[in-house]
C-alpha cells in the first residue's frame, strides 16, 4: 500500500513509500531515502493518518525501512478517521503482513 511520511517538527522531511508492517503501536514503511530518527512525523495512506515518532531508519536493500512508534493503538486511530467520513462508509480492513 502506498503511504507518505511527512515530518511534523521537520517540515522539509517528506517521502513516498510502501507500508510494510502495521502493529498495534507502530508501523514501518519502505522509502527510497534515509529519514532522520527522533522526529515527529505523520504517515498517510488511503483515508488514514497516523502521527508518531520515527524510532529507526535502516538500510533495506537499495531502500530504507523506517519505523514509526505511536502512543495510542493504530486500530482506534484508523476507525476514528472512518467515523469522520460519511455515516454509511464501508468498514476498512488493515491487512497483516
Amino acid at each position: 500500500m502506498v503511504a507518505t511520511i511527512t515530518g511534523i517538527d521537520e517540515p522539509g522531511v517528506s517521502a513516498k513509500g510502501r507500508l510494510s508492517n502495521l502493529s498495534a503501536h507502530g508501523l514501518s514503511l519502505i522509502v527510497p531515502g534515509a529519514v532522520p530518527t527522533g522526529i515527529t512525523a505523520s504517515v498517510e495512506w488511503g483515508q488514514s493518518r497516523i502521527n508518531g515518532k520515527i524510532v529507526y531508519c535502516r538500510v533495506h536493500g537499495n531502500e530504507f525501512r523506517v519505523g514509526l512508534a505511536v502512543d495510542g493503538p493504530i486500530y482506534d486511530a484508523t476507525l476514528a478517521r472512518k467515523d469522520d467520513a460519511a455515516p454509511d462508509a464501508p468498514d476498512r480492513e488493515i491487512p497483516n503482513e
